[in-house]
Parts: C-alpha cells; structure tokens; sequence
C-alpha cells in the first residue's frame, strides 16, 4: 500500500509541474514523427529510404556536439543563476556563441561528407543537406531550454507541438514533390520556422546589459557543455552505430532500412521516461545536494517504472508480427528484432534514462562522460562482432546490451555520489 501512496505522490507531483503538458507534446511529438515515417517509407524504395536513415544516423550522432555542446550549460547554470536577468544574459550568451560554433560544426560535416559515406556512397547529397539540420536543431533546442529554466513547462509543450504540426505539413508536402531531399529540408527548416517565430513574439533577442563572465565562468560553459554532449553520445550512439555498421560491413541499404523500421516504435517508447525527466530536470538540479529529495525521487521513480517497463515489454512481445505489418509485408523480415530491443528498453526505462540524467544534474558530468566513451568503445566492438556474425539481428542484441550496461554503471555514479552528501 506504501508503495502505491508513493507512485500516487511522484505523479502527482509530475501533474503539478505541467508534466502532463510535456508528457502529450512529446507522445503527439512520437506519433506525428511515426506517421511521417510511415508516409516517407511508403513513398521511397527501402534502398532510398536506407540511404536516408544512413545520412540521418550521421547527424543524430553529431547533433549532441551543435553548438559544441554549449547548450546544454544553460540547463545546469540556467536553474541556478541568481536573477531573471541573470538567465537572460546566459541565454543571450549562449545562443550567440553556440549559432557560430554550429556553423563551424556544418562546415566540417560537409567536408568530410565522402568519406562518412564511402560505404553507402549514395548517401553523400543527403548528408551534405542534413548538415544544415546542426544549426537549426542547436537554435531549437537552446530556445526550449530557456523556458524550462524559468519553469514555465506548458510553453515548453506548445513549443514541441507546433514544431511536430509544421514538420509533419512540410514533411508530406516536400516529399510528395522532392523524394527523400524533400523529407530531409523539412526536417531542417520546421525548428528554424518555429524558433524565428518565438524569436520575435517574445522578443527574446531584445538586448540586456553586458554580461561581464569570467574567462574562468566561460571556460566551465564549453566544459560541461562538451562533457555533457559526450555524455549525450551514449543514447545516441546506441541508436546509430548499429546503423552505421550495417551499411559498412554488409553494403545494403535494404538491411539498414529493415533494421531502422523496426526500430521506429520500440525506441519511439523512450518518450515515456524523457518526458518525466524533461519536466523534473529544473527541480533536480535545483535540489542536487539534498540527499533525502533525491532517494525520495528515485525510490518513487523507479517504482512507477518497473510497473511501466512489465506493460512495455509485453506489450511489444506481443505483437511484433502486427508492428511490422504496419509497413508492409517486406518489412515483417524484421520482426524478431522487436522483441529483443524491448529488453533493452527495460534497461533505459529503469536505470539509463533516469541515473544519466540525475548524475549530470547535480554535476558529474564527467562521470556520466567516461561512461559514455567506455560505452562508445564496447558499442563499436560488439557492433563488428555481431552484425559480422548474425546479420541486423545481431545490431539489435548489441543494442539491448549496451542500454543495460549504461544504465547499470549510471546508477552505480548515483550511489557514489549520495556517498558524497553524507
């Protein structure tokens, strides 16, 4: 009964926050993401749609470096700033720099655009246009941060959402007319669209007084936010170093698109946990040295989520054939993939999702860091030495693996670091 008054209290406490407002923009954010996916693979041949997801695959491992990881130093020194104006000026700071540093980033993308693609030359044009994707998704996302900071979640949601409408209206249209480089300019142009709007409807460039940092303050902003997007790499390379792989050793952009379809809603789940600690991450980081808040949290957290986690993997177990049906009879090749990226999921629902998150609030980023290149090398290991031997299915068990052993060293951090407040 305990336990149940616990789960009641941490969901209510959510509700309280406007999580529930985060909560359905990210899920309309997944299904319109989804129904997107689902046109655009109905639209392209697998062998486009590989090439694609290829170049895609590419950027989402870049994209935590936009800006040079800048932006994520506004969500740690943001909720801790003394003054609104304080916040501004970070944010001012932030957005000027990180823009700049996105640029750069592009520009080195497209430069060494032929050799990342040298496996799946076909994807060379798409990676040179998703490139851009840096920028708009650096100027995005340091927008959406600004207003958790200030705690004012349900702009947050409305930000999220409008973005998910307007990619969805581009994404069919430019790929109705333009193929894949169609799908790809919408996936760029929607969070520019929306950011340049809040941009001037809350005058959020309106100059303040100069903000005289330290060399010493600015330095610790390019640190953890380089730490903070190497720590960042962990979920993302688990995503996309089995697709980079596939292409690499078995040349077939059809194997790719197989293995990223079925990809599509198992990891699309994730949403659930983002969603709770996109609404929590302000109050976390703000209490990061009670001890008695933190064991509270994750204790009520982690109960929640065990329940949710049971749900999920049954859920996806179960109707495997069905998922895969969905997009087409080719694609139900793929379906013994689903369950075993359902019990990787188990793994980032309970421990790697919640404990990186918590563990770089409080301030061991470079904990969560090291974690993240020890992960990076095993990824690449088990990646060759499984898709070599079992084909896409073996990119999968790497997968689930890998999303355990992340999690599991996470929360290992977690519990040094309430050592530490004692």
């Amino acid at each position: 009964m305990n336990s149940l008054t616990d789960i009641k209290e941490f969901i209510n406490g959510f509700l309280k926050r406007k999580g529930a407002y985060i909560l359905f923009s990210i899920v309309l954010s997944k299904i319109i993401s989804f129904l997107l996916s689902f046109y655009v693979i109905h639209q392209l041949s697998p062998k486009d749609y590989g090439n694609i997801s290829y170049a895609y695959n590419i950027i989402s491992f870049i994209a935590p470096f936009a800006g040079f990881g800048i932006y994520q130093s506004l969500s740690r020194y943001g909720p801790i700033s003394k003054s609104q104006q304080n916040k501004k000026q970070l944010f001012n700071f932030i957005l000027s720099r990180g823009i700049i540093a996105s640029i750069i980033l592009s520009c080195i993308v497209v430069i060494s655009a032929k050799t990342l693609t040298k496996s799946l030359p076909d994807s060379y044009n798409y990676l040179v246009l998703i490139s851009l994707f840096i920028i708009s998704h650096f100027i995005f996302e340091v927008i959406k941060i600004k207003f958790r900071i200030y705690n004012i979640n349900k702009l947050f949601a409305y930000l999220e959402i409008s973005h998910s409408v307007i990619l969805l209206i581009l994404g069919i249209t430019l790929t109705s007319f333009l193929g894949g480089y169609g799908y790809l300019i919408a996936l760029i142009i929607s969070p520019l669209i929306i950011s340049v709007y809040i941009l001037l409807k809350y005058k959020t460039l309106r100059t303040e007084s100069k903000s005289n940092y330290s060399k010493e303050y600015k330095k610790s902003l390019w640190k953890y936010g380089i730490y903070t997007s190497l720590g960042g790499l962990t979920s993302q390379l688990i995503f996309s170093i089995d697709i980079l792989t596939i292409g690499f050793l078995m040349h077939d952009p059809s194997e790719v698109a197989l293995y990223k379809t079925a990809s599509l809603i198992p990891f699309a789940l994730l949403f659930i946990p983002a969603g709770v600690m996109k609404t929590d991450l302000v109050k976390i980081t703000q209490n990061y040295q009670n001890k008695k808040f933190l064991k509270n949290y994750v204790s009520n957290y982690l109960k929640l989520f065990f329940i949710i986690s049971i749900i999920t993997f049954i859920t996806l177990y179960s109707l495997s054939t069905f998922i895969m049906g969905l997009f087409g009879s080719e694609y139900i090749l793929a379906q013994d993939l689903i369950p075993i990226f359902a019990v990787g999921l188990v793994g980032a629902f309970l421990f790697r999702n919640p404990f990186g998150n918590i563990i770089t609030c409080v301030g061991w980023v470079k904990t969560n860091t090291a974690i993240s290149i020890i992960v990076l090398l095993l990824d690449v290991i088990l990646n060759i030495f499984l898709v070599e031997k079992y084909g896409i299915i073996g990119a999968a068990y790497s997968t689930a693996i890998l999303l355990w052993i992340a999690g599991i060293a996470s929360y290992i951090a977690f519990l040094k670091y309430l050592k530490t407040l004692d």
